[in-house]
């Protein structure tokens, strides 16, 4: 096991991580490591992260673009995988596949109606 201190700084207005490995280069899988254990660790802490997005946050964090796909368990289960670039590839498990489908449908008729408000159709004069 490899030595590595990481100290948070806060310095014009924007979060850094700054880290010291004694000499020694640390692989990418050793900060994925730190990673999933710093994530699970804030898991188990209060306040939790809240179930529905807060009000309050008018942009969460984005992604780009972002690679993603759909696997399906043995039990049914449906696996929306989604690739953070700097997470990497992060599964959420939606068990109740049905009102995940109705959900989504939801917002796919909300957003084409968006769409069409935005934007109507162009009707050549007759």
């Amino acid at each position: 096991m490899k030595l590595m201190t990481v100290e948070l700084t806060h310095e014009d207005g924007t979060d850094l991580a700054n880290w010291s490995t004694f000499g020694e280069t640390l692989p990418a899988e050793a900060f994925d490591r730190l990673i999933r254990v710093l994530a699970e660790t804030r898991r188990s802490m209060e306040p939790a992260f809240p179930e529905k997005l807060p009000m309050l946050v008018k942009e969460p964090p984005q992604v780009d673009g972002p690679a993603w796909q759909w696997t399906m368990q043995a039990d049914g289960h449906l696996i929306l995988n989604a690739r953070h670039p700097g997470l990497g590839w992060i599964g959420f498990r939606m068990p109740d596949v049905e009102a995940f489908h109705a959900n989504l449908s939801d917002v796919l008729a909300q957003r084409k109606a968006l769409r069409e408000e935005l934007d109507p159709p162009i009707h050549p004069p007759s």
